[in-house]
């Protein structure tokens, strides 16, 4: 198994592993009405070339098969006086067969590492309920919990920080 960046040939697996990781793997938290809601189908590779655009993001594989990904947006621009940026975690998702095995954790340190090389000061990610003890173990602190309406169900998530030292 290993990290390395997404390639434009591994979004037909990202989007499947997305969600899987929704429809089986969040059912521990939430109902099957709100999963659906949240992905209720596997979205296209033009939805997902799109959404990552712009954005650094690594995929973890084994034999050619991606079991895992996470991405990072841009630094964005902080207020006047602020010494360095923040970005935003978007995605972090692992197949629902290959979860508790470390995968998260190492395209976690990939990420992180590429952060702190680009100079981000902080961290921030929406955390659903199955990644936030994922990220309280990093250091990450929750600031807001939030609800999301979305195909008439609320999604429920927490917006978390961590500042890189």
């Amino acid at each position: 198994m290993r990290v390395r960046l997404f390639e434009r040939a591994d979004v037909a697996q990202l989007a499947e592993v997305f969600h899987l990781s929704i429809s089986r793997a969040a059912a521990t938290h939430y109902t099957q009405a709100q999963r659906h809601a949240w992905s209720g189908a596997v979205r296209s590779e033009a939805y997902w070339l799109a959404r990552l655009q712009g954005t650094q993001t690594w995929v973890a594989e084994d034999a050619g098969v991606i079991l895992g990904f996470i991405n990072l947006k841009p630094p964005a621009v902080d207020a006047p006086g602020s010494v360095r940026p923040s970005a935003e975690i978007d995605c972090l998702f692992t197949h629902p067969e290959h979860q508790r095995r470390g995968l998260a954790g190492l395209l976690y340190l990939a990420l992180l590492q590429h952060a702190r090389e680009s100079g981000v000061g902080h961290l921030c990610v929406e955390a659903s309920h199955l990644a936030m003890p994922f990220f309280l173990k990093q250091g990450f602190v929750i600031y807001s919990r939030n609800q999301h309406p979305r195909g008439g169900e609320i999604l429920e998530n927490f917006s978390m920080t961590l500042a890189l030292g």
